[in-house]
């Protein structure tokens, strides 16, 4: 495997765990809602000085919505270097090393991608391929030249 190869791997392992980080949290989200409110309204009539059924499943919603807001927050990195490294942008090794760092944080797989990441990113491999020349061509695409001189006239 080429390194331009393991760099568009790794961008879709980005994406690919992002988007389980907010499926997961979305599901997770919806099912205790529900379950909670289950559990309120099935529980008997409010005596004395317990809250009121209806706001603890809103305490639980919010809570959810900001754990949901927090992965979203934490996701960006993963998005923007998933972007730079399939698309090839000057900019996509740092952010790729540091959504690699945040990645190790999520045992197993984000340890895995995050060991995975900084591997190819740190090594001899990928510091030579994303310092080339061939780096940001996409393989078929025509080699960029620059205009004629004066061809704004």
């Amino acid at each position: 495997m080429n390194p331009r190869d393991k760099a568009r791997l790794l961008g879709l392992f980005f994406w690919l765990f992002t988007l389980l980080n907010v499926v997961l949290v979305v599901g997770i989200g919806i099912i205790y809602t529900a379950v909670v409110g289950v559990a309120v309204t099935a529980a008997p009539p409010n005596h004395g000085e317990a809250p009121p059924a209806a706001l603890i499943v809103t305490i639980v919603a919010v809570a959810f919505f900001f754990v949901l807001i927090v992965t979203v927050l934490f996701s960006i990195p993963k998005i923007v270097a998933g972007i730079g490294l399939r698309k090839e942008k000057p900019w996509a090794r740092t952010w790729a090393i540091i959504a690699s760092i945040m990645s190790c944080m999520s045992f197993p797989i984000g340890t895995a991608i995050g060991v995975f990441g900084l591997i190819f990113l740190l090594s001899d491999e990928g510091k030579a391929y994303f310092a080339s020349q061939q780096y940001g061509q996409l393989a078929g695409a025509a080699p960029m030249t620059p205009p004629p001189a004066n061809s704004w006239q």
